[in-house]
């Protein structure tokens, strides 16, 4: 019985749900390599790599609107008078019933406005990604194969973005664990689809039909469990599209201007670590840099199961409420986040090692300083997600001053110092702590009317 109850406390919780989809990720990479590396030939590996990484950008192309969407719609779902473009209205009183009347304008709004997101979207990578990569089309074992994986590719992207904003209407109304079962269960028939077509002969194709067929599944999967819960949305006016863009843009494009600096920080360390070091050390870093980002991942879901919960209280000006709900997960997350890291940094160069003898992480000490860089982006992160539920973006000029001075602190330590790739572990820690990792969490803790110190040890500090 005592298993029984344990199984079925797991099955209703959406951490474990999260874990589990950070789980299939990884897996992804261990199950799928081997099959990559034995099914594809060099050139059409590496321009799978290229596909992979222009699917990844399909969630960045909104441009900041899901998060801002997202906000809009709890505001709904508390019982929110109505939207404003920054900040927000009176709020309503505790525990009041959705403001149906702006949540069905919301919704209908945001379907039309997503089929032009995704429209665009396949448009701008269609044009822009075909003409960057045509030319070497040609290098690949088949080009008619090349070209049907470029195309699947295409739509992949317009689809996860269909797929995505039926999510937030899900999360919005506190559906984590649904939504994140159906995640788990679209990302799973992408990975059981790709090994099978791979080990079929499908080549280059395997991955992207996979993914187009996931994001199929995954878009019919949310849509049926929204329309379960709310109905089916009514046809939207087109003054709603305007109204709603208007009120979203304030924020959106500021989050997507952040989201797109880390982006184009993150691939600019990769291909100077690569151009400067070799594809040895580049390695190295990546391998380490990804042992951490998977800590992240785990760490993390504790808040990131809640944000539905924290956004209503805010909307709802239960500031006491949000102070024991926010304290006490991220209590959870940094605690989860450091027994991780101090498991994997003394161990991983061995076990790495024993893996395969070919391949390296970065030494202990650097390991560990990575780890914590990684624990306090996390920690800033949490904290920058958390002002924005105010719908306000203020951190905007200090990340990209940030990230700048990051890429310029790492030339100057790599053309003055013999640190070599392991100015790229200290760079970004030494420019986050200048400011950005504890002015913000200083200044979230404030909206909260009280401090991060009083927030970490729950109300005892």
């Amino acid at each position: 019985m005592e298993l029984r109850a344990f199984v079925s406390r797991l099955w209703g919780t959406a951490v474990a749900w999260t874990w589990a989809f950070n789980a299939l990720r990884l897996a992804a990479g261990l199950l799928l390599l081997p099959l990559l590396l034995r099914a594809l030939s060099t050139p059409d590996l590496g321009m799978h790599y290229v596909f992979l990484s222009v699917a990844g950008l399909s969630m960045m192309l909104d441009f900041g609107l899901g998060q801002a969407a997202f906000r809009a719609l709890c505001v709904a779902v508390a019982g929110g008078a109505e939207l404003r473009a920054v900040g927000l209205a009176e709020p309503a009183a505790t525990g009041s019933a959705p403001n149906e009347k702006l949540r069905w304008r919301i919704v209908v709004s945001l379907r039309s406005l997503y089929r032009g997101v995704a429209l665009a979207a396949v448009v701008l990578v269609g044009v822009v990604g075909t003409g960057a990569l045509e030319a070497r089309f040609g290098e690949t074992t088949s080009p008619y194969v090349t070209w049907l994986a470029w195309a699947l590719t295409i739509a992949s992207v317009g689809w996860e973005l269909l797929a995505g904003w039926w999510g937030l209407v899900l999360l919005a109304h506190n559906q984590v664990v649904l939504a994140a079962r159906l995640n788990v269960v679209a990302y799973l028939v992408k990975l059981v689809g790709a090994a099978v077509l791979l080990v079929a002969g499908a080549g280059l194709a395997s991955v992207p039909l996979a993914g187009l067929a996931a994001s199929i599944l995954q878009r019919h999967l949310l849509r049926r469990a929204c329309m379960r819960l709310i109905g089916t949305p009514p046809s939207p006016e087109p003054a709603d599209v305007k109204w709603l863009l208007s009120n979203l843009w304030p924020t959106s494009w500021r989050q997507g201007v952040i989201a797109a600096a880390t982006y184009g920080s993150n691939a600019a360390v990769a291909f100077l670590c690569m151009a400067l070091f070799g594809l040895e050390a580049s390695a190295r870093y990546g391998l380490s840099l990804q042992i951490v980002v998977f800590i992240q991942g785990i760490a993390s879901a504790w808040t990131q199961v809640k944000w539905p919960m924290l956004m209503q209280q805010r909307a709802a000006g239960d500031f006491e409420a949000m102070r024991r709900l926010f304290g006490s997960r991220l209590r959870w997350q940094l605690a989860t986040f450091i027994v991780l890291a101090v498991g994997a940094v003394v161990p991983a160069p061995a076990l790495v090692s024993w893996v395969s003898s070919t391949k390296e992480v970065l030494p202990p000490a650097w390991l560990g300083l990575l780890a914590l860089n990684g624990m306090l982006e996390m920690h800033l992160s949490t904290w920058g997600m958390l002002i924005t539920t105010e719908n306000r973006v203020p951190m905007l000029r200090a990340m990209l001053v940030t990230a700048a001075a990051s890429l310029a602190g790492a030339a100057l330590l790599i053309n003055g110092t013999s640190l070599g790739v392991h100015a790229f572990v200290l760079a970004p820690l030494v420019a986050g702590v200048a400011f950005n990792y504890w002015f913000w969490p200083a200044h979230g803790a404030k909206g909260l009317g009280t401090g991060v110190c009083h927030v970490l040890s729950g109300g005892k500090g």
